[in-house]
Parts: structure tokens; sequence; C-alpha cells
């Protein structure tokens, strides 16, 4: 018995140790990060950096496994790699060379993969374009990639061809191409826009299946990647920043190379794992996380073409899934739905993404009883990531953790103080250096980039400007350098990392980033000056757009209008929902608008005292007058945005 009794003493005190040092924790960190640095620097030594390795590595291994599995038609490692050389081979023949860069303006589908690993196999750099964007939105992001072609889906015809002219006086188009996969159907939305063309699409190539048969299926030599490295351009993959327009992030193979290796082996994949994504393939939460991850693991990837809370459950049993990926707005549209006797017959193992919301973290697991929940923090520009591989109530709804032991082996991720109405960094008067925040004290996330690895954060496509606005010099020493999320965090005394809020202008609504400057710039068609930010919504995540208009500019205000011309101008997430009208607009010393006031009163009635508020019912064309019993309904569920 006294053996006993000593026995369970030293478990206690193992169990305690391990959750005040989070020594578990930090040895599955050890694990993801050592075992896939040293798989990365094996293919560094023998030069095989190049993504397309990764692929052409389980094309040949595997051929007859399957890769992808779309619309219910399964592709094999074998059949999508001849497919890729066909690609690559016909991109050679248009006469595109290394470095040169081609705009790829595609819904999910097994096409966008091929193409993009199709510019991987001859050093091509595909620009991934969010296929939501119109007007000028979408000008700027195929002139700042600078790219010779354009790969579109036929029922995105309309938006290109509006605007046409602006691209090609911006960028020199060779050819935009009209790639029809013979799989992919359209919907009835999808059908009215890919006959709302405005004009012909000048330059424009048909190519399909069939055209595709007439190039060679031939593996393309070695010689076209022979001088991929490190810091060589994989891609670009669009963020919104403080500029108001969308950023193009230089994304490296040595940093997604990295995501191939690092993230199957923190999380365990493996080739009998089947992983479902309904998350756009243009962003880099799947394109590297899920996309990239199965390079590596060799797992097959189930690509559903748009999420749907009502048929997600049914794709992933249909298709036997034992991963699911998601954004923190799926999980809570998945409680959403009403529940069902077959809410937990599945065989996931585990639920792994990003913003994740604390409140609905535990409903998720219980309901759908997945144990394992895999949360990250990264972007599309930055130089690392937190994890978190919870599987208990401990530690649920943190974003990432760094225990004692990995906070002592790399002390590369800090939480520094920031003054939240200006945003700038606090530095110590006496020192000039920035101060580390106390447990639970909000500030600003920031990554160390270090002498030897300031490739892994390249900055942004012919945006000095931006990209120097992300470095912080000088923070907690002289001499250092670290990347600025621009997000607000907490960390408490167990390790744990709390995501708090997005700092500056940007803020996030349906998974995307929404530029306010790009929003007022739209509404300022209608209106005089508008003062765009996000606000929370009660059973929503993010923050939902909302106008402040002085009420100089509000008298005889078409609202109509005003509606049609967002929707006109902008992608649908980025329309405001909602519109406050003010007495005067506030401002800074600077002569810039004040935001953290309104953003915190947001659209409650009883907080923004006599304005009178508007809203986007989701069935108008109009904006209507905002009541206390509308945000009572949206409160209580009753009504979604």
């Amino acid at each position: 018995m006294a053996a006993l009794a000593k026995a369970a003493a030293s478990l206690a005190a193992i169990a305690y140790l391990d959750a005040k040092h989070g020594i578990a924790n930090d040895a599955l960190l050890a694990r993801g990060a050592l075992g896939g640095e040293i798989k990365h620097k094996i293919r560094a030594f023998r030069n095989k950096l190049s993504l397309y390795e990764y692929f052409d590595a389980q094309a040949q291994k595997r051929p007859n496994a399957v890769a992808y599995v779309y619309l219910g038609k399964s592709f094999t490692w074998g059949e999508v790699a001849k497919d890729v050389h066909r690609l690559a081979n016909y991109l050679l023949s248009r006469g595109l060379k290394q470095g040169d860069r081609v705009a790829i303006f595609m819904g999910n589908s097994a096409a966008i993969l091929e193409w993009f690993l199709a510019c991987m196999c001859i050093d091509v750099v595909p620009a991934f374009i969010n296929n939501s964007l119109t007007d000028k939105g979408l000008v700027h992001c195929v002139s700042i990639a600078r790219a010779c072609l354009l790969v579109f889906e036929p029922y995105l015809e309309g938006p290109i061809s509006d605007v046409q002219d602006e691209i090609q006086q911006k960028t020199p188009i060779d050819a935009f191409i009209r790639y029809d996969d013979g799989i992919t159907p359209l919907d009835g939305d999808q059908e009215k826009a890919a006959g709302a063309v405005s004009k012909p699409l000048a330059k424009k190539v048909e190519f399909g299946p069939s055209d595709l048969l007439k190039y060679s299926a031939k593996r393309v030599t070695d010689k076209y990647r022979k001088n991929v490295g490190e810091s060589s351009t994989a891609a670009l993959i669009y963020t919104s920043g403080t500029t108001g327009l969308p950023k193009a992030a230089l994304c490296s193979h040595g940093r997604m190379g990295t995501a191939c290796s690092v993230w199957p082996t923190f999380n365990g994949f493996t080739a009998k794992d089947r992983i479902y994504t309904p998350m756009p393939l243009y962003h880099s939460s799947a394109l590297f996380l899920c996309i990239c991850a199965s390079l590596c693991s060799g797992s097959t990837v189930i690509i559903g073409r748009k999420f749907s809370a009502r048929k997600y459950w049914d794709e992933v049993r249909k298709y036997d899934a034992t991963v699911v990926q998601y954004i923190g707005e799926i999980a809570r549209y998945l409680l959403a739905v009403p529940p069902s006797p077959l809410d937990k017959k599945h065989n996931v193992r585990m639920a792994y993404g990003n913003g994740m919301r604390p409140d609905v973290w535990e409903k998720f697991r219980e309901r759908y009883g997945v144990r394992v929940i895999s949360e990250f923090f990264a972007s599309s520009e930055g130089n690392g990531a937190l994890l978190n591989y919870n599987a208990g109530p401990f530690g649920a709804g943190a974003v990432g953790r760094m225990g004692t032991l990995a906070s002592f082996a790399r002390p590369d991720f800090k939480i520094i103080r920031v003054d939240a109405i200006t945003e700038d960094i606090y530095r110590d008067p006496k020192t000039g250096l920035c101060v580390e925040c106390a447990p639970g004290e909000p500030g600003e996330f920031v990554m160390r980039i270090g002498s030897s690895s300031i490739s892994k954060f390249q900055g942004y496509a012919d945006n000095p400007e931006a990209t120097n606005k992300k470095i912080l010099k000088d923070a907690l020493k002289k001499g250092d350098a670290w990347f600025r999320s621009g997000d607000l965090m907490t960390k408490d005394k167990d390790g744990f990392f709390y995501f708090g809020d997005r700092m500056g202008d940007t803020f996030r609504w349906r998974s995307e980033n929404v530029s306010t400057t790009e929003v007022a710039n739209a509404l300022g068609q209608v209106v005089g000056e508008a003062n765009v930010y996000g606000v929370l919504v009660p059973k929503h995540d993010g923050r939902a757009g909302c106008a402040a208009i002085p009420s100089e500019y509000a008298e005889g205000l078409d609202f109509k209008l005003l509606a049609q011309v967002a929707r006109k101008s902008l992608p649908k997430y980025a329309v405001p929902l909602f519109i406050r009208i003010v007495p005067t607009m506030e401002q800074t010393g600077t002569v810039k608008q004040q935001k953290v006031q309104l953003r915190n009163q947001g659209i409650e009635h009883d907080k923004c005292g006599s304005d009178c508020l508007y809203w986007l019912p989701p069935s108008s064309d109009s904006y209507v007058p905002f009541h206390p019993e509308h945000y009572k309904s949206i409160e209580a569920g009753k009504i979604r945005l």
C-alpha cells in the first residue's frame, strides 16, 4: 500500500509539473519543430527545396494512392502528376520562364491545385487572387502581381471583362486563360455571372481537358528548379493592411516547405489520414497547412467547393474524413445547425485551424465528439506561428502555448505594450526599449527576426514602405528586429496565448480581412466622409463592418443607393452591415479618424447615445433603421448576418 501511495504521489507531482510548466506541450512542439526542421534540412542538402519536390516524391512513391477528392471524383498522385506536367509544358510553350508570375483567379477545385503545382514544377510564381474580388480590388491585386497570365474559371469572366482595360494598362497580361475543368457545375448565381459579361474579353484563350491532352505528361526536368533556394518566392498570398488595399505577401519555398514538414509532424498526419477542407484555397491557412502539409504526409485531401453548414458533416461522413480544417466562424455555424443523431457518427479524430472562439470551443468538442482541437496562430506574411494541440478543457480557447522549456529554448515570441488609441508602441523613457506585458496584460504580439532567419519575413511585393512598417527595431535590445503582427494578445501564467483583437484599421469578417480604407473609398462615391471600423455582433465571429457618417452628409442621403454602390464596388464580406450617424467626426491631433471609441461602443443603442443606427438586413436592398428589437433578435440568434 505504501508503494502504491508513493507511486500515486509521484504521478500527481508529475501531472502538476506538466500542467505548470507545459512539459508535454513543449515536447510536442519540439517533435514538430525539430522533426520538421530535420526533414527540411535534408531536402536543402539534396537541393530539393522546391515545393514541387514534395509532390513529386509522393507521385513516384505512391502513384496509385488518392491525393485529392473533389465533387466525388478521386484523383491519384499519378493522375495529378500527369495533369501537372501537361500544364507545366503548356506554360513553357507560352514562353514562361523562371520567376514569371501567373495570377490564379479560381474557386476551390482540383484544378486550382494542379495549376499551383504546375507553377512550382517550372519555378513560376502563382499569385492567388481572392475569387470574390471585383472592380478596383481585382485590378490592384492583378497589377501588383505583375502577372503575365491570368487563369480564371468561366463564371468569373464578368468581373475580369469589366476591368480588363485597367488591368492591361497596369500590367503586361499576355493572355486571359478561361479554364473549364469539365467537372465543376455552375450554380444559379454563377450561371448568371458567367453570362453577365459587359464586353468581350480581349486576349481570351479557351482551355480545357481536351486541350490539355495535347501536351506531354512527361516529368519536367530538374533544370527548371535548380536555382530554388530557401528565400526563393514560391507564391504570392494576398492580405489586407493598414494602407487599405490588399498587399501581396511574398511566401518563400523555405517557409512553405517548413509548413510542409512541421505541421504534419506536429499533428501526427499520416498517409492514412483524409483531411476535409472547405476553406478557400487562395488563403494561406488552407494552402499552407492543408495542401502543403499533405505533400509531406501523403494524406488525402477532400476539397469542399465552398463551406455549407448544412452539408458539412454529410460530406465528412460521405468521404470518411479523419481530420477537418476550420476557421472560427465554421465552428459557430455548425453549432447553429439543429442537433442530429448523426452528430457523432464520423471518424474525425482532430479539427484544426485558426480563430475558434473560446465560447464555442468546448461546445463544439462535446456536441461532435472531436477529441483534439489543434489551434494555431499565424499570418500570410508572418515569420512564425503559435500552436495549441488541445485535448481537454485546460487551455481551451488559447491560440498557442509556450511552456517553461520552450520559452527558455526559443524566446522568439513576446507581447509588448502598445497604446490602444494611437496604436503606437510604448517605450521605456529611460532605456528607449519596448516593455513586455505582464501575464494577463493585453499588448501587441511580436516575433523575433533573427540574423539567421531574416528571410522568413520577406515582406510584400513591390511595397517596401508596408514591409518596413511591419519591422520593429531596437525593441528589447539595441540592434534587434521583430515582426509586428498587428494583433492584440494576452499570455497567462501557464504560458497560454489568447487572441484579443486586430489592431489598426483592418478587421476580419467571414474569415476575410476587410480594409477600412477600401470600404471608405467605395462609400465615398455617395457620401463625403465615412469612418469605417469593425463592430462585434452577438452570436457571430469576427467583426462586421460599420460606417460612421457625419450628420452633415446624412441629410437627404439615399440609403438604397448607398447599399447598391457598396455591393457593386466591394466583395460581399466587405460591404458594411451597419451605418451610424454621428454629430461630428472625431479626429486625432494628426488629423486621423478616431476609431477606437466607435469600435468599443459597437451597435448597442445604450452605448451610442442619441446617434441613429441603420443596418442592411440579409434580404434588403437598402439600409433601414436599426432598432433595439433588431439587436435583441440578433442576440437571441433569431437573425443571422
